[in-house]
């Protein structure tokens, strides 16, 4: 009995409330490793339509890997970046979550405008910025967790995040791959 009333004492709505928020962020990172995969047909018709109408000819099969690759790995090395010197040099979380979520937004804006800008180039900027959030997200949403957690649940929502993470990739691959296809 005493054991219950201790967890009721330390959550609050504002601790639940950021904890979410923290999360949310995993969740996202996940959702957007897990789905590249679906419009790679599409990603590369626009490859080789933006290059058709700067070249007047059809790009290169290995200029499209290259491309295609670049694209879809830009992410992940600019999360590779940002991790090892987030690591050497943030000590503050919360205001720094609050300012990386501004990086992801930056992200989709130039992901969506590549379409229409018509350039490859603003896409794979689009990728590298969301790559730099994704670093970011990854290496202080735990810190921030671990932080504002209790004692006594400090374990319990740690794991929240990398749950949120691989949830992510779970509704990213079920697009992919709808149920019964």
């Amino acid at each position: 009995m005493s054991t219950w009333w201790l967890l009721q004492s330390h959550l609050t709505a504002t601790l639940l409330i950021s904890i979410l928020a923290a999360v949310l962020g995993s969740l996202q990172i996940g959702y957007h490793t897990g789905n590249i995969n679906a419009p790679a047909k599409i990603i590369e018709e626009f490859f080789n339509h933006t290059w058709r109408s700067r070249h007047n000819a059809s790009m290169p099969d290995h200029s499209l890997t290259l491309l295609w690759s670049l694209s879809v790995s830009i992410k992940d090395f600019g999360a590779l970046l940002v991790y090892l010197y987030v690591l050497n040099t943030f000590s503050f979380r919360r205001n720094s979550i609050l300012i990386v979520n501004c990086l992801s937004v930056v992200g989709a804006c130039l992901m969506f405008l590549s379409k229409a800008s018509e350039s490859f180039e603003v896409l794979i900027l689009g990728r590298l910025v969301f790559g730099l959030f994704c670093g970011l997200v990854m290496s202080l949403n735990p810190l921030y967790i671990q932080e504002v957690s209790p004692t006594n649940l400090r374990g319990a929502f740690a794991t929240l995040n990398q749950v949120s993470f691989a949830s992510g990739i779970l509704m990213g691959m079920a697009q992919c791959h709808p149920p019964g296809i």
